[in-house]
């Protein structure tokens, strides 16, 4: 019996062996996860409501996008959608947002794991890969033969869910090169002090500068944190500063009452109407620079990652025959909506096809 083994078991590793154990039953199925269960990010997942997909435009969301977009166009939203129907997972839309019917992540997962156990896929928890060569795997627990290896170990954000972003180490020795890896979809700290108006919030519209060129822009709702900026609207941002050659020089410049004029306590928040004006800012362009992300404790996501030139279109390495690589260790990321969601499950489908 051939043998297809998984490294990691979160939702694009569990999503790779459900699809290709459906797909091909002969085959004996099996992931490797270090933590105690599986899919323990996803519970987390946009506030525990699961934003797995979006259905609207895709570009300008991704890195690399030219590389992403025809894997996640390959497998979109509606057949996302679809393929959860199938396996009891009722899915609504929120604007364009995909949500499971009960807004629950747990809905998510708990289906997931009823398709691994219905399926037989061979599931070992607690049990840390530490090297894998020339057809087998070492783990804590021994040795284990692979016909087939796939690499679904995630990058380093939201360590206390499991994401240590380790295995990072074996693969630079195997010879992987990386893109470095920072904190993404985070809040930022800022130059400018923000302890008067910590915890507030306002909509807000977001200007994002390297220099005096425009990097992007979006409107939002802007959390003020005691050292920083937070917020969705900031989130956003942090994906496209991780885009950047470096991150000197980069601001971010904020509208506070776009359209509108008039007393700044008539515009926004008291509070931060007396903060801009006892810093004499601009309600309609106030300036707050870039000094550094908050730490992967606070990220949704890592940027970075094994770079995509080591790769073949199908997600195959290009150094080792046999070895694919799916979800977060690759270098790709995306802003907030379920568009990360989306590349674990159609990098996941992407390889089940090509093996």
């Amino acid at each position: 019996m051939k043998k297809v083994v998984i490294i990691g078991g979160g939702i694009s590793g569990c999503f790779a062996a459900i699809r290709f154990k459906q797909c091909h039953p002969d085959y004996q199925v099996s992931i490797f996860e270090h933590n105690d269960k599986l899919l323990k990010k996803i519970y987390a997942t946009g506030n525990g409501k699961c934003n797995f997909a979006n259905k609207g435009s895709l570009e300008n969301k991704y890195s690399n996008e030219s590389f992403v977009l025809p894997i996640v166009k390959e497998f979109n939203s509606n057949q996302i959608v679809d393929y959860f129907e199938s396996i009891g997972i009722k899915t609504k839309a929120i604007g364009d947002l995909l949500y499971p019917y009960s807004e629950s992540a747990e809905t998510v997962a708990n289906h997931l794991l009823k398709r691994i156990k219905e399926l037989n896929i061979e599931v070992h928890l607690n049990d840390e890969v530490k090297d894998y060569r020339n057809g087998v795997i070492s783990t804590v627990s021994g040795e284990y033969p692979y016909d087939a290896l796939i690499i679904s170990v995630g990058g380093k954000s939201s360590p206390k869910l499991g994401s240590t972003g380790d295995f990072h180490n074996v693969l630079l020795k195997h010879g992987y090169s990386f893109k470095e890896r920072h904190p993404s979809l985070c809040p930022i700290k800022t130059k400018e002090n923000t302890k008067m108006v910590e915890g507030l919030r306002s909509k807000v519209s977001a200007s994002l500068y390297q220099g005096n060129k425009l990097v992007h822009e979006e409107e939002g709702e802007l959390l003020f944190k005691k050292d920083g900026l937070s917020g969705m609207v900031i989130f956003n941002l942090t994906h496209f500063i991780n885009q950047l050659d470096n991150k000197n020089n980069v601001t971010i410049h904020i509208d506070f009452a776009k359209g509108l004029s008039g007393e700044y306590d008539s515009l926004t928040n008291p509070k931060i109407a007396q903060y801009l004006l006892n810093n004499k800012l601009d309600i309609h362009n106030t300036i707050f620079t870039f000094k550094d992300f908050y730490g992967y404790d606070n990220s949704q996501v890592t940027s970075g990652g094994l770079k995509i030139s080591e790769l073949n279109l199908d997600l195959s390495s290009k150094k080792e025959k046999g070895i694919y690589f799916i979800g977060e260790v690759v270098d790709v990321d995306a802003i907030c909506g379920g568009y990360n969601i989306m590349w674990a499950l159609a990098s996941a489908e992407k390889v089940n096809k090509a093996i």
